[in-house]
């Protein structure tokens, strides 16, 4: 079935075949991330997410933001001792490695990104947990994994380079245990447009910065779940915190361009450039920002006892 096209990226992409498609995002999506890892250690937090961030309040820094979406993440995948966890699109490591050190689990991760591979298996070495930890260069549909292998599956900021999205989650489907979990968290379109999504502002992020993006529409990424077979127990709005984390991420390009340019001319302008729009996106609420859970049959997590805040910051 041809994809619904909202931007130029998507109609080429539906004019290419599946093949060509993956040869595509395999090229174009690692050029961003194939950059030294130093660099984005000057721009995100300590632990390399490249992803949003949660915040309490407006003057949160980026550091306590991000370590609060890593336990986030982690109460919502309750991983066991012995579980085995799938992160997709692992990047340097952010959350496989925090869930690795704050569970007994068994980790694997893939990216289209050698450099990101390295790294990331540097500090899970250097951080004691290089024996639960495999990561992979591979795209998503070249894995050959066992049905039923997996009790949790991440998506953290990745799927969004994913075209082929009922593919991925009839994948994530046969690969979930029962009880299994899958968190994704990404960014979406609006179902009714808001601006201009053929603009050259967008065409910048999702081709000349990022490779290659799909944004769709939150009902339409929930009825594939669905129709794999998961069951949609969460959904949190993080649009405000995406920008949030957008803004720390342009002051620390700011602060230091010149040592950016230094490793890779203009790419300091490509970033700031393209986090700058992709900030104005999330304030304006053009794009917007979920994460999402689901299980495969009986959930091992209960949302509705979660705490929900009241005034005052208390629960």
């Amino acid at each position: 079935m041809t994809a619904a096209a909202h931007t130029r990226a998507e109609r080429e992409a539906n004019l290419r075949s599946a093949f060509d498609q993956r040869e595509h995002e395999r090229q174009a999506v690692a050029a961003h991330y194939e950059h030294s890892p130093e660099i984005f250690s000057l721009v995100l937090d300590s632990r390399l997410a490249y992803a949003t961030g949660v915040y309490e309040h407006a003057g949160e820094d980026l550091e306590t933001a991000q370590a609060r979406k890593y336990a986030r993440i982690a109460a919502k995948l309750d991983i066991r001792p012995g579980q085995r966890v799938l992160d997709v699109g692992c990047g340097w490591g952010s959350n496989l490695l925090y869930l690795a050190q704050h569970s007994e689990g068994v980790f694997q991760g893939i990216t289209l990104s050698a450099q990101q591979r390295e790294e990331a298996l540097r500090r899970a070495r250097a951080w004691g947990v290089a024996d639960r930890v495999q990561i992979d260069v591979c795209h998503v549909e070249d894995l050959k994994l066992r049905p039923e292998s997996f009790d949790a599956v991440l998506f953290s900021g990745s799927i969004v380079h994913m075209h082929n999205r009922p593919a991925v989650h009839e994948m994530v489907g046969e690969l979930l245990k029962p009880g299994g979990r899958v968190l994704i968290s990404d960014c979406y379109f609006p179902v009714q447009p808001r601006g201009d999504r053929d603009s050259a502002a967008t065409e910048y992020i999702f081709v000349e910065a990022l490779g290659y993006c799909r944004l769709i529409g939150l009902a339409e990424e929930l009825q594939l779940m669905e129709r794999a077979g998961l069951d949609i127990l969460h959904v949190e709005d993080l649009t405000r915190h995406y920008a949030q984390t957008l803004a720390h991420w342009i002051d620390n390009v700011r602060k230091h361009r010149k040592t950016i340019d230094a490793m890779a001319p203009g790419f300091a302008a490509v970033l700031q450039q393209y986090m700058t729009v992709a900030r104005m996106s999330f304030a304006r609420r053009t794009a917007l920002e979920y994460m999402i859970l689901a299980t495969k049959g009986a959930p091992t997590v209960d949302p509705g006892a979660w705490p929900i805040a009241q005034k005052g910051g208390r629960s």
